[in-house]
């Protein structure tokens, strides 16, 4: 499984969740896609906003997708739990 998240130098609500992304320790590989420099991955997940985060089960299959921020604990019961 893999995790990527989208995000742009530019958004705020992006800052914020790499702080709470860094505090917690990921079961599983994180891919961190800039939509500025990767305009190509974005499309082809269909990003529509950032962050975006999208769970890739091992087929490369997206499972869960959040768009928006997240508290902690939100991130913790989506993609953790």
């Amino acid at each position: 499984m893999k995790l990527i998240k989208f995000e742009a130098p530019w958004c705020g609500p992006c800052k914020a969740l790499s702080k709470i992304m860094e505090t917690i320790e990921l079961p599983y590989k994180l891919e961190v896609v800039n939509i500025d420099e990767n305009p190509e991955k974005a499309m082809k997940y269909r990003v529509r906003g950032v962050p975006t985060l999208i769970l890739l089960d091992d087929e490369e299959k997206p499972t869960i997708t959040k768009v928006g921020s997240l508290t902690k604990q939100e991130f913790i019961d989506t993609f953790i739990n």
